[in-house]
């Protein structure tokens, strides 16, 4: 998504939930300097993504959609919770604010999975206790990007899967495990704007 549509986007989500601005920004420069040398240049993401089919997987995973992915030969990418809805299942990319264990985290990581971590204002002391123990990652700001802290657009961690792989060149992208009504209070509220996003992106 170009940066300024986001930041439109941006500026309504942030009047919407009374959101703090320089909260997001102090914890994006918190994440890059605690990130330091294990920030992973974007390149890393496009040779992964470029013109290969994509799946985003969210966390309402039926049995057919489960054994759906198994067979699905493109790039696996799962958003926050969807992993703790998967048993033995290691995606290619991995898209969160990191509200899953720590430790599944580091485990996925290990076993080839590529994390794409987003710094905002709520999640302050999850980037304190998860950057010191993981290697090499993306970094993601719904802010104003810097110095290896991306901004590919997206709030939710299923929406922001989506613009970051269209914004690295991804052939399709198909979504798996995404349910927009199943919610109540402020989820519901943010899935209404991650469906307005993803209509955005995808031309719905």
């Amino acid at each position: 998504m170009n940066l300024e549509t986001w930041l439109e986007f941006y500026r309504q989500i942030l009047k919407d939930f009374n959101f703090s601005k320089e909260e997001d920004e102090f914890s994006a420069v918190l994440m890059h300097k605690l990130g330091k040398k294990k920030l992973l240049d974007s390149g890393v993401l496009f040779k992964k993504i470029e013109g290969r089919d994509v799946v985003v997987i969210g966390p309402v995973l039926e049995y057919d959609a489960v054994k759906e992915l198994e067979s699905f030969s493109g790039i696996k990418i799962t958003a926050g919770k969807a992993l703790l809805a998967l048993t033995d299942f290691i995606p290619d990319i991995h898209v969160t604010d990191m509200e899953e264990p720590t430790e599944l985290l580091v485990e996925i990581q290990k076993k080839g999975c590529l994390l794409v971590l987003h710094a905002h204002g709520d999640n302050i002391e999850r980037i304190k206790s998860v950057i010191p123990k993981v290697d090499d990652f993306i970094g993601t700001t719904q802010s104003i990007p810097f110095d290896r802290i991306y901004n590919f657009g997206g709030f939710t961690d299923g929406d922001r899967a989506v613009c970051m792989a269209k914004e690295m060149g991804a052939k399709n992208i198909k979504l798996v495990g995404f349910d927009f009504e199943k919610a109540s209070g402020i989820k519901k509220k943010k899935l209404e704007w991650a469906r307005k996003i993803i209509a955005h992106e995808l031309g719905w």
